[in-house]
């Protein structure tokens, strides 16, 4: 009982601290109001079963459908060094459909720092932003990056799209979405019209180095175990609040859960930027992207 409370807490908070922010999608609320049923929130060291990408006892779709256009699941390849393929590179096609993946070569030690980032809109989203310098980021073709993202996302399908319901239910994947900075800005801000905000970190170098290095374990770990995302459990949020709390001091941690159940400060975007913030994680200047300003916004500046 305690833990469904806690679970419709939490989607309340999520709500109206979205509203708070910008107008929550009605539209995909209605649509998905009839089938929400709220699990039991378990805690994010209980992972999801495995679950077939295609085929699912949990999946209601059509399996002929295809995935989200937008989105493939990122996978360390093999071998010495860091090279990620599935990587989206480039602006959104015309037809939305026809993204450019690429395979990269990374050099950490061209890391010159991390950036967090995260939406407000509807229940939000968080990611990771690494910022390289020239030649930390080259495809097969030796094209560069400096800016790449990192956020563990719930693999949609089309036509679908995301649904709260689906999202509580463990009907998605969970994958971690890599794009450059360019990509991501342009199909967040240029296409769905939504905002981006960014907050600088006060950790050191040797921080830096470790946070990449988890989340590419992380990253490798997520594929190995198809896991399931869920809302409360396994998503953007508490996967990005685990990794920073490996290399914080103790005193500076957000709580994954508390008193046996989910800390919302560990699964709600804004939540946790305020506690980060108030633990002198995140420095308190608050940069944007949005339509008004992602043409010549450059965040190599922030």
């Amino acid at each position: 009982m305690k833990k469904h409370l806690l679970a419709i807490v939490i989607v309340t908070s999520f709500l109206s601290v979205s509203f708070a922010q910008q107008n929550l999608p009605l539209a995909q609320l209605a649509k998905s109001a009839p089938g929400i049923s709220l699990p039991e929130a378990p805690l994010p060291s209980e992972r999801g079963a495995a679950l077939s990408h295609i085929n699912s006892v949990h999946n209601t779709w059509d399996p002929a459908a295809p995935f989200s256009y937008y989105q493939k699941p990122a996978k360390l390849a093999a071998g010495a060094g860091v090279t990620l393929e599935n990587v989206r590179w480039g602006r959104t096609p015309a037809d939305h459909k026809s993204f450019s993946w690429k395979t990269v070569r990374i050099n950490p030690d061209l890391i010159e720092k991390v950036i967090y980032g995260y939406k407000t809109f509807g229940t939000g989203h968080t990611l990771l932003i690494f910022v390289f310098k020239e030649g930390g980021v080259t495809d097969s073709r030796g094209a560069t990056a400096r800016v790449l993202t990192f956020g563990a996302e719930a693999w949609a399908r089309e036509p679908y799209g995301y649904t709260l319901s689906h999202a509580f239910e463990g009907r998605y994947p969970l994958i971690w979405s890599a794009t450059t900075f360019e990509s991501y800005a342009d199909y967040v801000v240029g296409f769905t019209k939504m905002e981006i905000f960014f907050r600088n970190m006060n950790i050191s170098r040797a921080q830096t180095l470790r946070l990449f290095e988890l989340l590419m374990a992380r990253i490798d770990e997520t594929n190995r175990n198809h896991e399931v995302y869920n809302m409360l459990s396994n998503s953007c949020t508490n996967n990005n609040v685990g990794l920073v709390n490996q290399v914080l001091l103790k005193n500076q941690r957000i709580p994954l859960e508390s008193s046996g159940m989910i800390n919302p400060s560990a699964a709600i975007p804004v939540l946790a930027v305020k506690q980060y913030e108030k633990m002198g994680v995140l420095r308190p200047e608050i940069f944007r992207v949005g339509l008004d300003n992602y043409k010549h916004f450059d965040i190599l500046k922030i």
